[in-house]
């Protein structure tokens, strides 16, 4: 088996590196910049990617690239999408704040539900992230608020859009932080959210929605990518391009 990698540029292209030799196996190159590039979370030959002002596009590798429709979104820019954990669905979210998910073998539109503000208007939605253990998945939005949603109760009803609740939202009350990058923990019982303005790691208790730390990075350096360890209590963010690996110090009894 090729254990591979992907990473997504700037200039364009996408290319695809068998990690244990450092080789570029597959090069492909898109008509607009690439904000998101992901792999199928159980197939090693299919990737999503997500290209600047344009529709996210499923790849297979050695096979045909099938682009998402949005009839009815008019043109929208720079959607999100990602796999849900099995890599059976794929979640999209705009700046009107909608969530379609579509089929991700016939791409066919599921469902679609709205993410709305106290006040019933509607706020623009910046990524998806889905938990390893368990069917939560969050949703990172522009009024600077994780929703956290069951993805068991998000049913397929043949497009018709249906109104889904949070079962937790994440905020900083005090400074309104926006979010850069935010994931689950391994076990999916804490959220890590990195600011967009600074090198700082919030963590929240899923289950009863309590801040429980925050980790402080070095003075000036802005964040750009924070993941949480799949099995320890271990997180690495990238900052300023420095990587920090966050863990707690045991202290020996003798």
């Amino acid at each position: 088996a090729v254990v591979s990698t992907q990473s997504g540029s700037m200039d364009w292209t996408i290319s695809v590196w068998e990690v244990l030799k450092g080789e570029c196996l597959y090069r492909y190159r898109f008509p607009s910049p690439i904000l998101r590039v992901q792999f199928h979370p159980i197939e090693t030959d299919l990737f999503l990617v997500c290209p600047m002002k344009l529709r996210p596009v499923l790849v297979k590798i050695k096979g045909e690239q099938r682009h998402i429709n949005f009839d009815e979104e008019g043109g929208e820019q720079n959607i999100f999408a990602s796999f849900d954990r099995l890599g059976h669905r794929i979640f999209t979210g705009n700046s009107r704040g909608k969530v379609l998910v579509f089929d991700s073998n016939s791409l066919d539109l599921l469902t679609s539900f709205q993410v709305t503000t106290g006040s019933s208007t509607t706020t623009g939605i910046k990524s998806i992230e889905f938990a390893r253990k368990g069917s939560n998945f969050l949703v990172n939005s522009s009024d600077r608020i994780i929703r956290v949603y069951d993805g068991d109760l998000v049913k397929a009803t043949n497009g018709e859009a249906q109104q889904i609740e949070p079962v937790q939202k994440l905020q900083d009350l005090v400074n309104r932080t926006q979010w850069k990058k935010c994931c689950f923990s391994g076990d999916a019982e804490f959220i890590c959210a990195g600011s967009a303005r600074q090198h700082d790691l919030y963590i929240w208790d899923m289950a009863h929605g309590n801040l429980v730390k925050i980790l402080h990075g070095q003075k000036g350096e802005h964040l750009l990518d924070v993941v949480w360890h799949p099995n320890r209590p271990i997180i690495a963010s990238v900052a300023s391009s420095v990587i920090s690996v966050w863990a707690q110090t045991h202290s020996e009894n003798w």
